[in-house]
């Protein structure tokens, strides 16, 4: 019986084993398909052919064309709409802080007299050296710049070897020598960008193979390019036994010099005599203010004890770690209040949106610049914040936040002014107090737009006290710059329904032209027009430019830009000009042939699309966006293949770039439905295409709604949150009324983008 008990349970350890193995087997090897039928194959295929694999869909943003009477909870001004959401442009500090930059530095667009291919023949160059040319430069736009280099030396033309090894020279990260440099900038001290050089040849001084005699003679008295300059310098007094004063040039440029860790670490150990605890204090805090945090953390092994704990915690914060909180516990008492931790602290709130613990810092610093450090610094906060408040409608708080800036010139005191200003008049109803504030915004402005933008104010608030004369004066001062926006609505104040004009480009001198083409840099400008390399031709352009302003060689070089092709180097002249206030329009504002129909549907104006153009991309055709905008009018790609599927259009990545048509047809179509959406208003679709419909959509909920007059237009454009849409607008509108003077050629009646109904 045992016996028997004993083989059922072998038996049954054995199928378990079985099972188990059959189980894993299967879960290893597949189990095999059944083979189709005929009739399923075909069904498959046509399954396949109809609907085809779907492309992911991108999870970051998110853009669909929809009826939008189908959302749920849509606004009534969308009902019936056929509309399309783009990608959203990143702003900086993700939803909350501004753009810093007005004028972005960007490379402006398209010529009618852009070359697309070189050639084949140069009328500067022999066949062979043309051949030799063109070769070079295939190295150098792959950056192969020793192979770019030998072969630019066969040319007889040395021409050609001079601007490939300038251009070579040039690159930061080239493996040139300081004598390399010495020997170019003492045959070329008029070649353009001589000072980059030089700031660049700074950095290739070792002492080692650069004796003090060389440094100190290449210096001549003079004051270092940079800051690591300063330390070679230094380095070459002391050798030359003046140890005082370069001791001070080491312990000057150390502070603020631009190192790499083994740099870092080398000149810390090889001048520990000079450079002292307190030197190395004065370096981590100045980087800590510029908010570079991998500088701050290389620095922390330097520092005292307590000076550790509390450079930790700025570096934390500035660079949005984890175990902040933590760290901010350890730093000691006597740091606690320190001004720096303090800075970083608030606008760590701030990022976060904690409006309130963000105030309690700020009203616990002292107003006192000397005591903030970078009152510049803080002015970015506080206008930040400023802003926040009057979303909220807190607004004697939000005067109070922008008014105690602490600043007595400067750039940033003159906007503070402003905005101090402009919360006093439009907010509290004060317009004695923000006279004041306007005044002083005033007198610290030069350029034109700041100008008519501060007589503006003045205007409009002696209008509100009613001092008419003065209101009167005030507009017509502001009206003096018309190629402004505020300049454009002061004149439609003081001169309604008159027509305006536009001072005429002055022409040069025919003795100063021939002496200006026979500069020795045209002929390398040539070439690189015939190469199509037009891309390395920018420092040339704005070295001719100036030349001898007061003779006309911005206006020379501007028409040089467009000759080869390069409107936004002529608008990039004519605008530094414009703060002089000289105005070149011809070079200012280019004119190029737009769409009037696209799928049977009417277009915007010309004058609304090439004021576009020339914000979006300043007419460069090949224009890229750290965003990902493309083109002329910056599409998005993803949008444009919306745009081009509802137009009708095939959709082609690579056409937004190398065809400017295609490209303006597709924005053009786009803005149409903006204009549709809204009704015909510029300033709404300009935001919308700036900064996304969306986004619209809750300003115009939250700060009120012009076209039903529930707020003046001009407070709904400076109530727009971030200061790169603000500019954005204004920069279009002012354009859209120049290009209509341009276009008719006679002077013309300024457009009310407020009052007037627009035509789309």
């Amino acid at each position: 019986m045992k016996n028997l008990l004993l083989l059922k349970v072998i038996f049954l350890i054995f199928t378990i084993i079985f099972t188990s193995q059959a189980v894993a087997a299967d879960r290893i090897l597949p189990i095999p398909k059944p083979t189709p039928d005929k009739e399923t194959k075909i069904k498959t295929a046509q399954k396949k052919r109809i609907f085809p694999e779907k492309k992911p869909t991108l999870k970051k943003e998110k853009v669909e064309v929809t009826e939008s009477k189908e959302i749920a909870g849509i606004d009534d001004e969308f009902k019936g709409k056929v509309f399309i959401y783009p990608e959203k442009k990143p702003l900086i500090d993700d939803k909350v802080k501004e753009e810093i930059i007005i004028y972005p530095e960007k490379k402006p667009i398209i010529f009618q007299k852009k070359i697309d291919k070189a050639v084949t023949k140069s009328t500067i160059l022999s066949r062979k050296d043309f051949s030799i040319a063109k070769n070079a430069f295939k190295a150098v736009d792959k950056k192969k710049w020793q192979t770019a280099i030998k072969i630019s030396k066969k040319a007889k033309d040395k021409m050609v070897f001079k601007l490939v090894y300038w251009l070579y020279l040039k690159e930061p990260m080239n493996n040139a020598s300081f004598y390399d440099y010495l020997t170019f900038i003492n045959n070329n001290p008029n070649y353009p960008r001589i000072n980059r050089l030089k700031y660049l040849a700074e950095h290739k001084i070792y002492l080692n193979t650069v004796p003090p005699s060389v440094v100190m003679k290449w210096f001549g008295g003079k004051e270092p390019f940079s800051d690591y300059g300063k330390i070679k310098l230094g380095e070459a007094y002391i050798l030359q036994g003046n140890l005082k004063k370069g001791s001070e040039l080491i312990k000057e440029g150390w502070i603020k010099a631009k190192l790499s860790k083994k740099e870092l670490k080398y000149l810390r150990k090889k001048y520990k005599k000079i450079i002292t605890v307190s030197d190395n204090i004065k370096r981590a805090d100045w980087h800590a203010w510029e908010g570079k945090h991998w500088d701050v953390q290389r620095m922390l092994r330097y520092l005292p004890k307590d000076e550790t704990a509390l450079y930790r915690a700025r570096q934390l914060l500035m660079s949005k770690s984890y175990g902040v909180d933590n760290a901010i516990n350890k730093v000691p008492e006597k740091f606690k209040n320190d001004i720096g931790l303090k800075y970083d602290r608030l606008k760590w709130r701030r990022r976060r949106g904690r409006l309130n613990p963000s105030l309690e810092i700020l009203f616990d610093i002292p107003n006192d610049p000397a005591k903030l450090v970078r009152p510049d610094r803080w002015w970015t906060e506080r206008s930040i914040l400023t802003r926040s408040l009057i979303y909220k409608k807190k607004y004697a708080l939000a005067y109070k936040v922008s008014s105690n800036h602490s600043m007595s010139e400067g750039s940033d005191y003159a906007e503070a002014e402003w905005l101090s200003g402009w919360v006093a008049l439009t907010f509290l109803n004060d317009p004695n107090m923000a006279l004041q504030h306007f005044k002083n915004f005033y007198n610290n402005v030069g350029y034109p737009i700041s100008l008519s933008r501060g007589a503006y104010w003045i205007a409009r608030t002696y209008k509100i006290i009613n001092n008419n004369q003065k209101s009167e004066e005030w507009f017509k001062e502001a009206s003096k710059y018309l190629n402004t926006y505020y300049g454009q609505l002061a004149f439609v104040e003081v001169y309604p329904g008159e027509a305006f004009s536009l001072d005429v480009q002055p022409k040069v001198d025919e003795k100063y032209e021939k002496v200006f083409k026979k500069n020795s840099l045209i002929k390398p400008l040539k070439l690189l027009n015939e190469l199509n390399k037009t891309d390395y031709a920018k420092d040339i352009i704005k070295h001719l430019a100036a030349l001898d302003i007061k003779q006309g060689s911005e206006i020379l070089a501007g028409k040089l830009s467009v000759e080869i092709g390069r409107y936004d180097y002529a608008i990039q002249i004519a605008k530094k000009a414009s703060y002089d206030k000289k105005f070149y329009n011809e070079l200012n504002y280019p004119v190029i042939e737009t769409p009037n129909v696209v799928n049977k549907k009417r277009m915007p104006k010309p004058e609304l699309v090439l004021a576009i153009i020339r914000q979006e991309s300043e007419f460069d055709q090949n224009a890229h966006s750290y965003a990902g905008a493309r083109g002329m009018m910056q599409l998005m790609t993803y949008t444009a293949k919306l745009i081009a599927r509802k137009a009708k259009l095939p959709y082609s990545k690579n056409r937004l770039k190398t065809d400017p048509i295609y490209n303006i047809k597709l924005g053009s179509y786009y803005l149409t439905d903006l204009l549709e959406v809204y009704e015909g208003s510029y300033p709404f679709a300009l935001a919308a295409y700036n900064a996304g419909p969306k986004r619209v959509k809750y300003w115009k909920k939250i700060n009120g709604d012009p076209q039903k007059g529930k707020i003046d237009y001009v407070d709904w454009i400076e109530l727009v949150k971030f200061k790169e849409t603000r500019n954005y607008i204004q920069r279009v509108l002012e354009n859209v009324n120049v290009y209509r003077y341009m276009l008719n050629g006679t002077p013309t009646k300024i457009y009310n983008f407020f009052e007037d109904k627009a035509h789309y």
